[in-house]
């Protein structure tokens, strides 16, 4: 038995996608990075960890020193005042904040409920620099404390951390992206396309339940020629157009050749997302059909088999399909109709159709060291 794990995210729907700024002036820019982590703009910040910070009873206390540290620190002529008082008896008789209910707000959702798993996005305000994404910790977790930097640097945030962090350079963000950055809020929610645009920087590969899956094909060469694109676009178009055509019951499979110059489906048919540099990358999405994750598996094999050996695998039912990046409990009926589709495409396809298509992956292969994140065991 021969299994391919496809190790691509599954993601719920309502995935939450969140900009989280980096303070006032994005000066715990330095500090997040560092650590990893996301906080509050509230210096000394000190919520139990099992308490919840909206309804933690010396809260409005903490926020009244927090503040008191922001003005003090604001400029030089402020500085060269005594640093305040950190004990938060000395703030009893202070006024209430102006604001009050949106740094408790604040503090509640990066500490406590934003959900676990959130991809969170920390911008940078310098277009040439990178920003930071990451998968926010659960509120269970440890909570995290660190210094600011700069004259902020004596100053200690309570915060939570980013799981399985990575750089995202900011000018490929498309211009959507900045307007949240510039308003005065902590936080932002994405919605519609910002939120596919960042799993696609992030993820890769990943699939929305129900909704589209995305497979990444990685290009490490140093040169990517029209022909490379055209195995992938004619690929993609025969996964695709033959799956259709099987759901309808047409038994005329299309040729490699056909798929060249077939035209394009523009309601459902797949896309492709190509970024060619070195490294680059080639993403193929589909949305009605599961084009993309067969294309995934014929690729994976195509590099470790012969033709006559994928032939033969799934002429006598011997590929099992898995996916360790799977949501608990969900996706086993997906993964089945993968694992159909597959079988469905390399018998429509044929044995000698099928040794063209292995040849020419594994040609591109050859001269962009394209590859996708999978992994197969077994070749009995």
């Amino acid at each position: 038995m021969v299994t391919v794990d496809l190790k691509t995210k599954v993601l719920p729907q309502n995935h939450g996608v969140y900009m989280v700024r980096p303070g006032t002036g994005y000066h715990l820019l330095g500090a997040f990075n560092g650590n990893r982590a996301i906080a509050p703009d509230l210096a000394f910040l000190d919520v139990l960890q099992d308490e919840r910070p909206r309804d933690f009873e010396g809260l409005e206390a903490q926020v009244k020193r927090a503040r008191a540290f922001a003005k003090w620190v604001k400029t030089e002529e402020t500085r060269a005042f005594p640093m305040p008082s950190k004990e938060l008896d000395d703030y009893e008789e202070d006024e209430t904040p102006n604001r009050l209910a949106m740094y408790r707000n604040t503090a509640d959702e990066i500490l406590f409920s934003l959900p676990k798993g959130s991809l969170i996005f920390v911008p940078n305000p310098n277009f040439t620099q990178r920003a930071m994404i990451g998968e926010l910790a659960g509120a269970d977790e440890e909570r995290v404390k660190f210094n600011g930097t700069g004259h902020w640097g004596e100053f200690e945030y309570q915060g939570r951390r980013l799981h399985n962090v990575k750089m995202l350079p900011m000018r490929k963000l498309p211009k959507e992206f900045y307007p949240p950055m510039k308003r005065r809020k902590w936080i932002h929610q994405y919605i519609g396309r910002e939120t596919e645009l960042l799993f696609r920087q992030y993820y890769g590969d990943f699939e929305i339940l129900g909704r589209k899956a995305v497979t990444e094909i990685e290009v490490t060469g140093e040169r990517v020629y029209p022909q490379d694109l055209s195995i992938i676009g004619a690929l993609t178009t025969l996964i695709d157009q033959n799956l259709a055509r099987q759901a309808v019951g047409d038994p005329h499979a299309l040729s490699l050749l056909q798929a060249v110059f077939l035209p394009p489906d523009p309601d459902e048919g797949s896309v492709i997302h190509a970024n060619l540099g070195s490294p680059g990358n080639v993403l193929v999405e589909s949305v009605v059909r599961r084009a993309a994750p067969v294309l995934k598996i014929m690729v994976i094999l195509a590099l470790g088999f012969t033709a006559n050996e994928i032939w033969d695998m799934v002429q006598a039912d011997n590929l099992n399909i898995t996916n360790s990046q799977a949501l608990a409990g969900v996706g086993e009926d997906v993964l089945a109709e993968t694992r159909q589709m597959t079988y469905d495409f390399v018998r429509s396809t044929g044995r000698e159709n099928l040794n063209e298509i292995v040849g020419l992956v594994r040609d591109f292969h050859d001269r962009t060291g394209g590859t996708v994140d999978a992994t197969v065991d077994g070749n009995e």
